[in-house]
């Protein structure tokens, strides 16, 4: 066995790259062939050999991060919903803004991470719905999440009308389960309406509660 060789086994650097960097550079060689496929030609249709095909990996590889297709799924699904939640929270952080305004850029920040990836997009809102009760778990998790980030940006934005009650949490299921509705239709038919539209569509349902009005 070569020196190289026999550093590899040992776990030293190899090429410049530390044992556990190549393994995560090759979960997210992983993870981005899975947007590639389950966003496009569907997550029930995939296999892991072609999942490993399209990362240019061995099924080796596969299992070294994943305990199966579902496993995968799940990773990246809260990989794409942690880029959706931080974009819409980011507007909460500028004190300086005006109420109007906060809800304005979280609602930009959603509809366009979602016009900007597709592919993740339907993943979030379409081939995780009845995989399993364990996917569905974390559906519902995750959805819990969007509301807090809700009221969390009612709050900075001031928001001193429906969302400010007893009953906030529950109006703000509401409003989140509109916004992803009208979400997944326009992913479905991304012709139908502008994105504009259907910010513009969202703003007047988030506002007319948060606000205590209608554009």
């Amino acid at each position: 066995m070569s020196t190289s060789e026999t550093g590899y086994a040992r776990g030293r650097p190899y090429r410049g790259s530390s044992p556990v960097q190549r393994r995560d550079e090759r979960r997210e060689k992983l993870l981005d062939a899975a947007v590639e496929i389950f966003g496009t030609t569907g997550y029930r249709s995939a296999s892991i050999d072609r999942l490993c095909s399209t990362a240019g990996l061995t099924k080796r590889y596969f299992y070294e991060s994943f305990e199966s297709s579902e496993d995968l799924l799940k990773a990246v699904y809260l990989r794409a919903t942690k880029t959706m939640l931080a974009g819409v929270q980011a507007p909460a952080t500028h004190e300086t803004q005006s109420p109007e305004a906060v809800l304005q850029a979280a609602l930009s920040n959603f509809f366009r991470s979602v016009a900007d990836d597709p592919r993740s997009a339907r993943i979030v809102l379409l081939e995780v719905l009845g995989v399993s009760t364990e996917v569905d778990e974390l559906y519902r998790q995750t959805t819990s999440l969007f509301v807090d980030v809700v009221l969390t940006v009612a709050d900075a934005a001031g928001t001193a009308h429906g969302l400010a009650g007893p009953n906030r949490r529950t109006l703000a299921v509401g409003l989140v389960g509109a916004v992803l509705m009208m979400t997944q239709q326009w992913l479905l038919a991304p012709t139908s309406e502008s994105l504009d539209g259907v910010i513009a569509s969202a703003h007047t349902i988030l506002g007319a509660v948060a606000f205590g009005r209608v554009d």
